[in-house]
């Protein structure tokens, strides 16, 4: 058996170039420690050409578990094809085409559903063209993820068509069929283009009818009670299905066992029609919760194509990325001395965290993802940062104000010319002030804490707004400073888990705060806000009377504001009265963001 590996190993070695070793941990492809940085950024689509020794790796480990049962024609074949995979497709273009289809307002995800299995064809028509023999082993490799596909998504099913075509299985049109064939035989970039300029727009109806397929999935979803135990989205979506009209409702009843594609058609449309006709923050909602849910049904679809050598990471925003490894020399180790460089895992190396807290940290991040575009809208309204403003209504001008023509011209008074007026830059400063002392154990405090600070760090950072946060029990630590960029910290976050303990000594923490953000905004020339969280019990430092008095002195200088979480006795209220804000559950907390920024910013900005 072990003879067999070795001849697989060195066949495959001699024909790419690379080294190749067989493992029982999984599949990985590691590259030159002296390119990786460049390898990274051009996989994350940050660089867009890089020398070739960069883009290929130095070697490649293969999975003997999955390989096993296989005939050794097909262990060679399915091999070669994860090694011509990484030579053949372009990881500049992955990120591209996600960016490209996030600019069109579409889940990055829907473009890796067309782009991952079109690339693995391409992949395998260059092997079948060295190769001949090959093509009955990749063929039935195809044929067996056929038959495991369960997916009824538009989208999902225009991609299968083209596989389906090249299979033989079913005939393709012929503008789909010229498509598909002068994509297999272009370089990386051509075929790109040609995807974007081809097949953009006819992919793109697909798109949106799955779109409309997962607004009433989830709705189905939400009938079958399968999300009560995630309390906010249940209350949400409850409240959601009780406003469409008491017929749509029972007929959402009737279909609940099954999926959107079992309703009749004019049932779907007059649902849709009705959803369309919800308050805007219903629909921003439903479009959040069916942008995740989309995002995670195109990530089990493209799992079979995408190149099993390399990790793939999903961002918040749906985009995926590519992890690469070095490939490094350990003399000590066996198998001719070389191993990925498994010790340091991309989550410490890119996160500075371990696996499980990284986990724990995307857990979190995924409760409050459905609130952070809808918070950043109302931000952006309050704050706009367009390089040109234009406005008002004037006889004369190089820009029209087609709103006023409808009354402009019916008086012939002609004041139909809007002017460009003189942009202001809006700018403000958040201190974020969190308790860790020993009573935020109780009813799971320190978690809703935790929830809220990512909220609030990913809406701020997003719009490019400094902020810093401090910890605080008996003693007060920086666990962000304002000049730090916040990818680099977002690891530290999770410290908030392990370091809950201590007395809690407000005052010590609102001084040693309030210093920092006085003197960060005195030397930038901007306004400031401090947002503290806490259930507003202090044990060390001042209390009752006295540091009321101190919080209003300080309330007078710079706007602060109290969030208290828990359900218990909280003193929030008390000491920061009209600008305290209790929260029991994560669905509180949007609301809580919002009243601090409708009723600081407005106030703390120059809107000339």
């Amino acid at each position: 058996m072990k003879e067999k590996w070795r001849i697989i190993e060195k066949l495959l070695s001699e024909e790419y170039k690379i080294e190749l070793q067989g493992s029982y941990e999984g599949w990985g492809a590691g590259y030159d420690p002296r390119y990786l940085p460049l390898t990274e950024r051009w996989a994350k689509g940050e660089l867009e050409d890089i020398p070739e020794p960069a883009k290929k790796p130095a070697g490649v480990v293969f999975y003997l578990q999955e390989l096993s049962k296989k005939p050794e024609e097909d262990i060679l074949n399915s091999i070669r094809h994860q090694i011509e995979y990484l030579f053949t497709t372009d990881l500049f273009l992955w990120k591209l085409g996600q960016r490209e289809f996030y600019r069109f307002g579409f889940v990055p995800t829907n473009f890796l559903v067309l782009y991952a299995l079109l690339e693995s064809i391409r992949t395998d028509y260059r092997i079948i063209q060295k190769h001949p023999s090959s093509q009955p082993s990749l063929f039935k490799e195809y044929e067996t993820l056929l038959r495991k596909m369960d997916t009824y998504y538009p989208h999902h099913l225009f991609a299968l068509g083209l596989l389906k075509g090249w299979l033989g299985k079913e005939p393709l049109p012929k503008d789909l069929e010229r498509f598909l064939y002068e994509y297999l035989r272009a370089e990386s970039k051509e075929a790109y283009q040609r995807l974007m300029e081809e097949l953009f727009g006819k992919y793109m109806a697909y798109i949106e009818r799955s779109q409309d397929l997962n607004y009433i999935d989830l709705l189905l979803e939400e009938a079958r009670g399968k999300v009560k135990s995630e309390g906010h989205k249940g209350r949400i979506m409850t409240d959601l299905l009780k406003k469409l009209p008491e017929s749509l409702q029972a007929i959402i009843q009737e279909y609940k066992e099954g999926k959107a594609i079992d309703l009749p058609e004019e049932k779907r449309r007059e649902i849709l029609k009705n959803l369309r006709n919800l308050p805007d923050w219903m629909k921003d909602y439903i479009k959040q919760m069916s942008y995740i849910n989309i995002a995670e049904k195109d990530l089990t679809f493209i799992g079979s194509f995408l190149p099993k050598t390399l990790e793939v990471d999903i961002e918040h925003r749906g985009f995926l990325s590519f992890l690469i490894k070095g490939w490094e020399e350990e003399k000590s180790m066996p198998q001719e001395g070389f191993s990925l460089g498994r010790e340091r895992s991309q989550y410490e190396g890119a996160y500075r965290v371990r696996e499980e807290e990284f986990k724990a940290y995307r857990k979190t991040l995924s409760k409050v993802l459905p609130y952070v575009e809808a918070l950043k809208k109302k931000l952006r309204r309050l704050m706009p940062s367009e390089e040109e403003m234009w406005g008002g209504k004037h006889f004369y001008g190089k820009r029209l104000n087609h709103k006023a023509l409808s009354v402009e011209v019916p008086l012939s008074r002609g004041r139909i010319y809007m002017k460009r007026k003189q942009e202001v830059k809006k700018e403000l400063a958040f201190k974020l002030l969190i308790d860790i002392s020993t009573s935020m154990k109780r009813e799971e405090k320190i978690n809703r804490a935790l929830e809220a600070l990512i909220l609030f760090s990913e809406v701020i950072y997003s719009l490019r707004m400094p902020f810093s946060i401090d910890l605080f029990s008996d003693k007060v630590i920086r666990l962000k400073d304002f000049s730090e960029d916040y990818k680099m910290v977002r690891g530290r976050i999770l410290e908030l888990l392990h370091r809950v303990g201590g007395g809690t000594n407000l005052e010590k923490a609102l001084l040693f705060s309030y210093e920092d953000i006085q003197l960060f905004c005195a030397r930038r020339h901007i306004k400031g806000c401090m947002i503290v969280f806490s259930d507003g019990e202090p044990t060390r430092g001042l209390k009752g009377q006295e540091l009321k008095s101190l919080i209003d002195r300080m309330k007078a200088m710079i706007p602060m504001v109290g969030i208290g979480v828990g359900l218990e006795k909280n003193y929030i209220d008390y000491y920061f009265e009209a600008t305290g804000i209790k929260i029991r559950d994560l669905s509180d907390l949007p609301m809580a963001f919002t009243r601090i920024i409708e009723n600081q910013a407005r106030r703390l900005l120059s809107f000339q």
